[in-house]
């Protein structure tokens, strides 16, 4: 009786133990199956999804970016050469005055000036007067005529310019009288008399209190200090690189911009440019000149503006972002659903953009604009907008 079960008891083992292997090797067997699915399924879905870009080549005309702050074509520190009471200032020249071309601005106690012009005018008459009866007692021709008809022309306010002499004999005669020192006499006294007149010599604005009426200036002192707000000028630096692509136009145009509003826009042009290489920044100063007529604040003088110079007509080229290209001039492009690189030939950057040259890739080339990590060439790819498993985790979109 024993025996019988210890020999039910074995078979009961050994039985359990075959069912126990074979369910291992049936889980097996299905784990294997679908572990080779998901194999095939992420083989499938390795397809990185890209931006990309069409090209197309067209003309082109650059434009040269710089900036520099405006300033006055016409600034200027009037200076007095006389001293003296003041005893006109228009407005008190106020900073901020507006004046007109010819505006009288300042007016410098002139009583002695003025009587040393009479003095000299007085001088220059008595010499002439000394000279004529000589003239007539050599005869009533045309040299006495000439220099009766000037004495009638001097007086006490005016002082003409001496008649024309081409007699040797005539010259000599009017230099014994010493009428040429007493004449540029006059006009010494003349010239001093002026310089207590002091006029606006363009149409501006004051930029700071002038001198003051019932003050005293000396000679050399500043007392006005005038700009004009219409006229202006932007020096722009640029490298020696970039000169080559100015335009070859005769009067090259310019757009100036505020830096911080780029709504605001005025046309000028390139006026000049230097002709040496500043040691500091290694760049070229180039001028440019523009009007603000309506006076617009934004592009009063002390601003800092954006500036774009017209630049060479580039015929038949395509514009792409700077972001594309990969280091040694390469781009990566979709073709047929793969990856492919190719070179390209850069003329010119502008801004954001690089500017390259036709016969490197055909017109509608699709361009990679996604920023791809360890990129193959041959590797599959798609469009972003299409609808494709796709692994996203080895692309960064730019």
């Amino acid at each position: 009786m024993n025996d019988i079960k210890f020999h039910h008891k074995r078979w009961f083992r050994i039985g359990t133990a075959i069912s126990i292997l074979a369910l291992g090797l049936l889980l097996f067997v299905v784990l294997a199956n679908t572990k080779e699915e998901a194999k095939k399924k992420d083989v499938i879905e390795r397809v990185r999804k890209v931006g990309t870009i069409g090209v197309s080549y067209s003309d082109h005309t650059l434009m040269l970016h710089g900036n520099g702050s405006i300033q006055s074509q016409n600034a200027l520190d009037l200076v007095t050469l006389v001293g003296g009471q003041v005893v006109y200032a228009r407005n008190d020249l106020k900073s901020g005055l507006f004046v007109h071309k010819g505006d009288l601005l300042l007016k410098i106690d002139d009583r002695e000036a003025q009587n040393r012009t009479r003095q000299a005018r007085s001088g220059l008459i008595n010499a002439i007067v000394s000279l004529i009866p000589q003239l007539k007692s050599e005869g009533p021709g045309g040299t006495y005529q000439k220099w009766n008809r000037y004495l009638e022309q001097l007086n006490m306010d005016t002082t003409p310019d001496l008649p024309e002499i081409t007699d040797p004999q005539e010259r000599i005669r009017v230099s014994m009288h010493n009428i040429f020192n007493q004449h540029a006499m006059v006009k010494n006294a003349e010239i001093t008399l002026e310089r207590h007149t002091i006029r606006a010599p363009f149409s501006g604005n004051l930029i700071q209190d002038g001198a003051q009426l019932s003050s005293w200036v000396s000679p050399g002192q500043v007392v006005a200090s005038l700009i004009d707000p219409v006229n202006l000028e932007i020096e722009v630096p640029l490298a020696v690189s970039e000169l080559a692509l100015l335009s070859n136009d005769s009067m090259r145009q310019a757009w100036i911009n505020p830096t911080e509003d780029h709504s605001k826009q005025l046309e000028g042009s390139l006026s000049r440019q230097n002709a040496h290489i500043d040691k500091r920044s290694q760049t070229v100063t180039l001028h440019v000149e523009l009007t603000n007529k309506s006076l617009d604040p934004a592009f009063l003088p002390g601003n800092y503006m954006d500036v774009y110079i017209q630049g060479l007509e580039l015929k038949n080229v395509a514009l792409l972002p700077r972001s594309v290209i990969v280091p040694g001039s390469f781009v990566y492009t979709m073709e047929d659903s793969l990856l492919a690189k190719h070179p390209v030939s850069i003329l010119a950057t502008q801004g954001d953009d690089v500017i390259i040259a036709s016969g490197g890739l055909p017109a509608g080339t699709k361009v990679i604009t996604t920023i791809l990590q360890s990129p193959i060439v041959g590797m599959r790819i798609a469009p972003l907008d299409e609808d494709v498993p796709a692994d996203t985790s080895l692309a960064n979109e730019a």
